[in-house]
């Protein structure tokens, strides 16, 4: 029987320090993503100070593996998720070319995710999950044990009044 209930919330703050709950995000990933894009598997985050790792169970051409990517310089703008991918690695840790990840990208996730494999730049399109009004910037990210925590810079919230009465 599969529930909806958290055990303990996906996002807390303190002033202008945004943490996320690395466990939650995995469960979160694991039934969002996952469930939904056949060649993914399964998703596990780890990091430590500004890298974060997410390891992915894949299934590519039938055949499984689990591929470790590790990304540096996470950043938020508006609604996109940018980053650095620093390395790229498969099973026995035997390292992939970035192209690859970027290939399979473009045939698997090209809605919300690419990756320019010549600067090695991945933009992940966080609009599905974000509300259009919110302008989100991320001045600096560190992973501190399970969590992950961004330091927010100035932002809004504006609200659109798209739909106005007109008089009667």
């Amino acid at each position: 029987m599969e529930s909806t209930l958290l055990p303990r919330p996906l996002l807390t703050w303190e002033e202008f320090c945004l943490r996320i709950d690395l466990d939650i995000l995995e469960l979160w990933l694991n039934r969002e993503v996952a469930g939904k894009v056949e060649a993914l598997r399964e998703f596990r985050l780890s990091g430590e100070g500004d890298t974060v790792e997410l390891q992915v169970k894949v299934a590519v051409e039938g055949f499984p593996a689990r591929v470790a990517v590790r990304l540096a310089e996470l950043r938020v703008y508006k609604a996109m998720l940018g980053c650095q991918v620093r390395s790229v690695s498969g099973p026995l840790g035997i390292p992939l070319p970035v192209s690859l990840v970027a290939s399979l990208l473009r045939r698997h996730a090209a809605r919300w995710a690419q990756l320019d494999a010549g600067d090695r730049i991945l933009l992940v399109d966080l609009r599905r999950w974000l509300p259009a009004a919110l302008h989100l910037h991320v001045q600096d990210v560190r992973c501190n044990g399970r969590w992950l925590e961004l330091d927010l810079a100035p932002g809004s919230f504006a609200h659109s009044f798209a739909r106005i009465a007109e008089p009667s």
